[in-house]
């Protein structure tokens, strides 16, 4: 556990030099617009990957929901109840995979971001 703190505390002092060495001139209004307009985009991405994310996981819990009342109560057949069961399986791959894409795009456009200002 001290480890990662140790890392955190290495990652915040090396955020620390980068912006110490930071050009001393000041933003133009546009670049500071440009840039608003860039975060506020970066969120509304997550933003809707993590209500994608929050419906594909509410419709695997249903069809797990399903699965096990179908089981249970032997309404439908066993093919039907093994199906519903993979296609909840894959939903549920499919939104946590699209939240790791946009969350890694999200983290390379701000640290190209970042970038552009160190150089």
């Amino acid at each position: 556990m001290g480890s990662k703190k140790e890392e955190l505390d290495f990652e915040k002092e090396e955020m620390m030099d980068r912006f110490q060495i930071l050009p001393k001139r000041r933003l133009a209004e546009v670049e500071k617009q440009l840039i608003f307009i860039l975060i506020e985009k970066s969120k509304i991405q997550r933003e809707r990957s993590m209500a994608l994310l929050n419906k594909g996981f509410l419709i695997f819990i249903t069809f797990i929901i399903i699965t096990y009342l179908s089981k249970t109560n032997n309404i439908l057949p066993q093919i039907y109840i093994n199906i519903l069961f993979i296609f909840g399986i894959i939903v549920l791959i499919a939104v946590v995979v699209t939240y790791q894409n946009t969350l890694s795009k999200e983290e390379k456009t701000l640290d190209n971001l970042l970038n552009s200002f160190l150089k």
